[in-house]
């Protein structure tokens, strides 16, 4: 689900890329994106990126607030993998 602000062609997802080669390992799309709520938790600034379009690097910090918006329990690796919040279009 998007918020009223988001553009009805774009959702958010987690990108899992694979540490050593950057190759995309998973792609998981974020159920129920709450636009204000990963704002404030990945301090998003507003004033140049109010529907959070860029990209968001996650940290071990951010792993139990991702766990209500992933659609599957998934064991997160930050010493092999890296992660990302980003925007994408909507197919």
């Amino acid at each position: 689900m998007t918020t009223s602000t988001e553009a009805p062609d774009v959702c958010h997802v987690l990108v899992v890329l694979d540490g050593a080669t950057e190759d995309i390992l998973e792609v998981f799309k974020l159920d129920s994106f709450s636009l204000p709520a990963f704002s404030e938790q990945f301090d998003v600034p507003t004033e140049s990126d109010p529907l959070m379009h860029d990209r968001y690097a996650v940290g071990p910090d951010d792993e139990d607030f991702l766990r209500d918006y992933l659609p599957e329990v998934m064991a997160f690796d930050f010493r092999s993998n890296a992660y990302f919040i980003e925007a994408v279009e909507n197919d």
